[in-house]
């Protein structure tokens, strides 16, 4: 599977992608994830299955100020 441009193996078949993003430590509710050219509404993460073919990009929000 790619994932924001690099390989990764799946550590668990049949994975969902809401603990995929919890293995990684990032928290649902803080990014927004492209899976296959389309994007994953936040409420599907626990029912959307990982392939091994899949691409995700997975993009992270990061506060700041001036």
């Amino acid at each position: 599977m790619m994932v924001n441009g690099s390989e990764e193996n799946l550590s668990e078949g049949g994975m969902t992608l809401e603990r995929f993003l919890e293995n990684k430590g990032l928290p649902p509710g803080s990014v927004v994830v492209e899976r296959n050219g389309e994007v994953v509404e936040r409420s599907r993460f626990g029912a959307v299955t990982l392939d091994d073919t899949d691409n995700l990009e997975i993009l992270r929000f990061v506060g700041g100020g001036c």
